[in-house]
């Protein structure tokens, strides 16, 4: 999936801005993610590819400190 590839499409979001909320907004769940950017608080379809984006930054994020 690129960054400009449109992950919530009811709300026009892409998977850039959800990944800025995630690292730079340190946004940790889908409602916190939704309040930033709006994705997954239309149809809500979006919500396990956001839930899955935050748990896989979560990981690098964990790998990155036990470096």
């Amino acid at each position: 999936m690129s960054q400009n590839e449109v992950l919530c499409r009811c709300l026009n979001v892409t998977r850039q801005e959800v990944e800025q909320a995630i690292d730079v907004f340190a946004a940790s769940t889908e409602q916190e993610v939704g309040r930033l950017t709006e994705a997954g608080t239309g149809c809500m379809c979006c919500r396990r590819c956001i839930r899955d984006l935050i748990r896989e930054k979560q990981q690098q994020s964990a790998v990155l400190r036990t470096a």
